[in-house]
């Protein structure tokens, strides 16, 4: 079969370019693929961090055209153009923004009319974290330019029945954390961050939904029963002041470390490995690609019930789950973690769950497009 991906790639930065990095390099062992990236994904007036390209090195074996410009419509039709000459069965579109609406959405109906592969998106979010103009509209345009829709959690499936869309919707666990290294011993990777002891860790691009202030705030609780380190690795998108502020206000400078920039996937080990216990406090989510990266270096998660995040963290198995915007609970909860000493019989039920794998996810692409092109 000849697969098309369409969607960011590295050198381009960020969760949905790995995810789409290494969905490629699972299907390139049986397929012939392509990748059609972006020239520019972000006007830079509308980028809020520091750079949009990553540093670390490209997935051997696979490339990119970076022929698609999302502000510039000339592109959009050169790019429909392309996928139609590249004549591929089965087209891939990564979809997380309506800010993406019109260029994906004209793109692939562009390539559909003069093709007759079929086109699934990969929904990583439906609907917006933040509200944004003409959302449900720009939405459903692109989106219904596919035959069929894969969603990693129940939230983002109930998202997408409300478009009222004619395809068939995909509802597949997201795959385990790859690509990032291999574990450190805790103690050397504590070390190398010049760590000692209990070390708690919130990762990720930081933008207001993922709740870093409750965290917080919830932190002056925790110290109080538990002598424990937060690392917090990011790039700041929103809401650095508010968070530094509280850092001061609450007394917590020597029990915070702010690692304030984005880091690479070959760096990505060393934090996972230092850490106890990952912790999600997010307002609102549909799913977290942390998750399963968590779980990828068997660290058990304290997250939030919004979203998805309680199809993905199972409640005293793989980790706890408290409610959202209550810094009580979520202390509560990490000292509970650490009093009882559940580290042990979480990562237990971490290594012993049953994970959709990437060729899983790979195998239920390849049969949607079959049974489209079947009928």
């Amino acid at each position: 079969m000849k697969i098309c991906l369409v969607g960011p790639f590295p050198p381009l930065r960020g969760g949905i370019a790995h995810y789409n990095a290494q969905l490629g390099l699972e299907l390139m062992t049986r397929h012939e693929i392509a990748v059609i990236s972006f020239s520019r994904q972000y006007p830079a007036i509308l980028f809020p961090g520091r750079t949009q390209f990553d540093t670390g090195s490209p997935p051997v074996g696979l490339t990119s055209e970076a022929i698609l410009d999302s502000i510039n419509p000339l592109s959009w039709l050169r790019t429909g153009r392309r996928i139609a000459e590249i004549a591929p069965d089965l087209v891939i579109v990564h979809w997380w923004h309506p800010f993406f609406g019109l260029c994906l959405g004209t793109t692939v109906s562009l390539a559909r009319r003069r093709s007759r592969a079929s086109v699934i998106f990969i929904c990583h979010n439906v609907v917006p974290h933040e509200p944004f103009p003409l959302a449900s509209g720009l939405t459903r345009f692109a989106l219904a330019s596919g035959d069929a829709w894969l969603v990693h959690s129940e939230t983002d499936r109930q998202d997408l029945e409300s478009l009222n869309l004619r395809g068939h919707t995909l509802l597949v666990p997201q795959p385990p954390g790859q690509g990032f290294g291999a574990p450190i011993d805790k103690e050397e990777a504590k070390s190398r961050l010049g760590l000692s002891g209990n070390t708690l860790l919130f990762f990720g691009l930081i933008r207001s939904y993922k709740g870093l202030p409750g965290l917080l705030e919830a932190m002056p609780l925790v110290l109080q029963k538990v002598n424990c380190t937060l690392l917090v690795v990011g790039e700041f998108y929103e809401g650095k002041d508010r968070c530094l502020s509280l850092i001061s206000d609450l007394g917590l400078a020597s029990h915070v470390r702010v690692i304030d920039r984005f880091v690479p996937d070959n760096e990505v080990s060393l934090y996972f490995s230092a850490a106890d216990l990952v912790v999600l406090p997010y307002e609102s989510a549909t799913q977290s690609a942390i998750v399963p990266i968590a779980f990828a270096f068997e660290r058990p998660v304290v997250a939030t019930r919004v979203g998805g995040l309680p199809e993905a963290v199972r409640d005293g198995e793989t980790g706890l789950l408290v409610e959202p915007r209550n810094p009580t609970a979520l202390a509560e909860a990490i000292i509970r973690f650490y009093e009882e000493d559940m580290g042990g019989i979480f990562r237990r039920h971490i290594l012993k769950q049953q994970r959709f794998s990437w060729g899983e996810l790979a195998a239920t692409l390849e049969t949607a497009a079959i049974s489209r092109t079947s009928q």
